[in-house]
């Protein structure tokens, strides 16, 4: 086993105490955080019944509210996040959120929900076999007709991406110490058996991906470090999603 779920509380424990209500918590990237807002909102309406699997301390929650008059569920794993997200107070909502904590390999929901979101939460799931568990319990929350939002890391795209950084004599960038990224063909014929189809995917972080972890560090003078900080990382953030150069990515599904 590559980590336990124990590593993975006490992961966000140290998150939650240090990155409090702040987008940076658990992607201290800030412009990855803005942009994956805008991809999982291009998938949302008004009226929507939402579930958020992983939800951490409430901040994509709360601008999702803001945005669309939905009523949206929102959960995680880890206690310290949602006692964070708790606290919120969320100013001209359109919709209503509401914070629990729970575990996707115990959610028992069945066919409650128009759309089922998930961002960087499944890829936390110590195996393969907890990743099915998850994804089943998932598809089974969702109506006939409904849609999982996939927001997860994939092999296709960390592999894109070394190998455009090989090509200009920079090290590999390994898969995260927490993750177990997905599979991308594996995955699909998994929610098929499920019930659901693949509709379509989103690499919408693949142009930033491009520009500040291949182009930047070709650029950067010798000896320099590389940080997100940068002010070029501005520029990149802002180019289109050509390629698939990010492990993250939204792959979505409709329920059969």
């Amino acid at each position: 086993m590559k980590f336990t779920t124990e590593q993975i509380l006490d992961l966000y424990r140290e998150q939650a105490a240090k990155h409090g209500d702040g987008g940076t918590s658990t992607i201290q990237d800030i412009r990855t955080r803005v942009l994956e807002i805008e991809a999982l909102a291009a998938h949302l309406s008004d009226g929507e019944k939402v579930l958020e699997v992983g939800c951490g301390n409430g901040f994509v929650a709360e601008e999702l509210v803001k945005l669309f008059s939905i009523d949206l569920d929102a959960f995680d794993f880890s206690p310290d996040m949602i006692e964070i997200a708790q606290k919120r107070k969320i100013e001209n909502a359109k919709g209503h959120v509401s914070y629990a904590v729970n575990d996707v390999l115990k959610l028992d929901a069945d066919g409650l929900y128009d759309t089922v979101l998930s961002e960087r939460c499944i890829q936390n799931l110590v195996s393969w076999d907890d990743q099915k568990v998850a994804l089943e319990n998932i598809v089974r929350a969702l109506k006939p007709g409904g849609q999982y939002v996939m927001l997860e890391s994939f092999w296709t795209g960390l592999n894109n991406l070394n190998e455009a950084r090989g090509e200009l004599d920079l090290e590999e960038i390994p898969e995260s110490w927490h993750n177990l990224f997905f599979d991308e063909d594996k995955t699909i014929a998994e929610m098929e058996r499920l019930g659901c189809s693949y509709v379509d995917q989103n690499p919408f972080l693949s142009g930033y991906y491009f520009g500040s972890r291949v182009l930047l560090p070709a650029l950067m003078p010798k000896g320099k470090k590389v940080t997100s900080n940068s002010r070029l990382n501005d520029y990149f953030s802002a180019l289109p999603p050509a390629g698939d150069f990010c492990p993250m990515k939204i792959v979505r599904f409709r329920k059969n």
